[in-house]
């Protein structure tokens, strides 16, 4: 946290980065199931009839022998026949896990904990404690597949197949071996499956198995589509711009998928506790059982006492409902169109007490309209036009709006040369044969042009040509809807500091600003004041909070990488919003910020109620049970409630 990644580094490990994730990501459940059908026998938290028939059985076996009569070595023989049916799955994933080199793992602490509790005549607890801990497992493999489900089902928004035009006709193939410029052709009804442009066909496309929102968009020739989209109306043509694997619906899964390799630090945290805690639990039943007795002489006390220790060794439930809460989180902003590229990006959303926005398109509609026209010697349609031409090759919502008014489409044709874009300013170009300004004062002024000031509200766009003023175009954004609601609730939230970065002079941004309640802003501002401005908040934020950017990832993404946790709007479509975004809002809609936020504080407050009571539920049980203080039933009970609670708490999220 506190430094950006973008998606290349994210799609790559460090050399000191973990390259495996104990009790979720390290078990290749595949491989070892095909292990496990080979020795004719269930994972011991298998959902199935291998799995749980044991488990039933052996707690039956359990109720019934509570009541047997027995003593001595019947009694023991009664109660080793629910033991090794509870234990023996316990037994067979230990072994594999020593096996695969994996040393001090639950099953392992958990099996000899049990035989420990056995051996000194604790029958019906040692039993007990090997019950349980397979039905907290068999838990664990329910809350993890609920907490999975959004991320497991996102593959489906790719396609399977794509109808690629050959020589030979055309051919449902994979969508991998379309290649770039081939022409598919995408039913009505169909998803479209990979990225491309409209060359035939006009139809309504489904966006919401991206952007989570059912919104038609109406396209026709010369229109992008991306894939995962459903083609509603009609059948089109589509020329491929993108591979499979680079297409948006595919670089989507991909992300979520690797999310849970960029850990969060309170997983961190309870890895590295668990990492000293376990080998400190495992020396203490050790002193206790073998060195204590040797001054006391009380073997069996002190053999009881190392066995409730060696219970409350391994709180492993606590530390996979911190990733499980991660990973639902992940998976449930994912269905709102909200994708995260880290279980790191959502603690910094939960963690952020400043919000910097970019005015346009984010706060505003970035649909600019020109309000009024004041030429000086020239007629209004020469000044829009001549603007207008020396935009042509702009990406600013502005370019847009002058080059609409004339009804330019394209440079086609058009003399305009040695355009240069100047950030914060405008641009220059040489139109036809005279050197055109098109920007706001502080363009015209570095080139000794004085302008006027406008009568009028709005953001004035000057023009000058050859060094001679022309006049000025007024042009007006509208607020975004929902966004005045969307910054109060995200106050409501936690989010104590608003600031809004602009290029715009004061006189327009001022209005808005104090319309939106915004906390601090800054106006007339060039790329590297905005970059400096980030820096001031960024050194002045506190330890335990975070940054957050709010832009659409393009015009900003040097400011992207500079927070602790960069979000891009309307990043559908956007590849730069893809490579420097953390996180990924497919649509424009300011309502889903709150949502996020939401999410992300959840999903943090829920992992530090697990923490803490994994932690202290079992170390304090560890002490009095170690004190003599603690019976093995009660020790049994309280570890494993502490386990089912923490699994049953990440369900809340929604």
């Amino acid at each position: 946290m506190g430094k950006h990644v973008s998606e290349q580094s994210r799609h790559l490990k460090t050399k000191d980065e973990p390259q495996d994730f104990p009790e979720i990501d390290e078990i290749d459940e595949e491989s070892r199931g095909a292990k496990k059908a080979k020795r004719g026998f269930a994972d011991c938290g298998s959902i199935s009839f291998g799995g749980i028939a044991p488990v039933v059985f052996a707690a039956v076996l359990l109720a019934a022998l509570s009541f047997l009569p027995a003593e001595g070595w019947m009694k023991c023989v009664a109660f080793l026949i629910p033991f090794v049916i509870a234990g023996f799955a316990i037994l067979m994933d230990a072994i594999d896990k020593l096996i695969d080199r994996k040393y001090f793992e639950a099953e392992q602490i958990t099996l000899i904990a049990a035989i420990a509790v056995f051996a000194i005549g604790f029958y019906t607890e040692a039993v007990l404690l090997l019950i349980l801990f397979r039905v907290v497992r068999l838990l664990e493999t329910f809350v993890s597949e609920r907490c999975g489900a959004a991320l497991k089902a996102l593959p489906e928004i790719k396609p399977d197949t794509a109808n690629v035009e050959t020589a030979e006709g055309v051919l449902n193939v994979e969508p991998d071996y379309v290649n770039v410029g081939d022409i598919i052709q995408v039913p009505a009804g169909e998803r479209i499956p990979l990225d491309g442009i409209i060359v035939e066909g006009v139809t309504t496309v489904d966006t919401s198995a991206i952007s989570g929102q059912a919104r038609p968009w109406d396209v026709a020739a010369g229109y992008k589509v991306y894939s995962g989209c459903t083609n509603v109306t009609a059948p089109i043509r589509v020329r491929v711009t993108k591979s499979f694997e680079q297409s948006t619906a595919a670089r989507l899964v991909r992300m979520s998928e690797k999310a849970a390799q960029f850990r969060s630090s309170q997983e961190s945290f309870i890895r590295k506790f668990i990492s000293v805690y376990i080998p400190s639990m495992l020396a203490l039943a050790l002193v206790l059982a073998v060195v204590v007795p040797m001054f006391n002489a009380e073997w069996l006390e002190m053999l009881r006492r190392a066995a409730i220790v060696l219970i409350c060794a391994c709180p492993s439930a606590a530390v996979i409902s911190v990733s499980l809460a991660y990973i639902k989180s992940i998976g449930a902003a994912a269905k709102l169109g909200i994708f995260v590229k880290g279980e790191d990006c959502i603690e910094s959303m939960a963690m952020a007490e400043t919000m910097v926005f970019d005015k346009t398109g984010t706060i505003t509609e970035g649909r600019y309209v020109i309000t009024d026209v004041f030429p000086v010697n020239m007629t209004e349609r020469e000044l829009l036009t001549t603007a207008a031409s020396a935009e042509v090759f702009s990406r600013h919502p502005i370019a847009y709006a002058l080059r609409e008014a004339v009804g330019i489409r394209s440079a086609k044709d058009m003399k305009v040369t040695q355009v240069e874009e100047i950030p914060g300013r405008g641009v220059s170009a040489i139109v036809g044969d005279e050197l055109v300004y098109v920007g706001n004062t502080a363009l015209l002024e570095e080139h000794g042009i004085s302008c006027e000031l406008p009568s009028r509200s709005g953001a004035a766009i000057h023009v000058a040509i050859d060094g001679k003023y022309c006049g000025h175009i007024l042009v007006a954004d509208r607020i975004r809807s929902g966004a005045f609601d969307s910054l109060e609730s995200l106050r409501v939230q936690g989010i104590k500091k608003m600031v809004l970065l602009t290029g715009d002079v004061l006189s327009v941004a001022r209005p808005l600003a104090s319309k939106l309640n915004f906390d601090m802003l800054r106006a007339e501002l060039k790329p590297e004041d905005k970059l400096s401005a980030l820096a001031y908040l960024m050194s002045n934020k506190g330890s335990k909070s975070s940054v957050a950017f709010v832009g659409d990832g393009y015009n900003d993404r040097a400011l992207m990488e500079r927070v602790d946790v960069g979000i891009a709007m309307g990043a559908l479509g956007s590849e730069a919003a893809f490579m420097s975004a953390d996180v990924l809002v497919m649509d424009r809609d300011i309502r889903k910020l709150p949502k996020a936020i939401e999410i992300s504080k959840l999903a943090s407050h829920i992992s530090l109620e697990n923490i803490a009571a994994g932690i202290c539920v079992n170390l304090a049980a560890a002490v009095l049970g170690a004190a003599g203080i603690l019976s093995v039933t009660a020790a049994v009970i309280a570890c494993f409630a502490v386990s089912a609670a923490v699994l049953i708490n990440t369900l809340r999220l929604k």
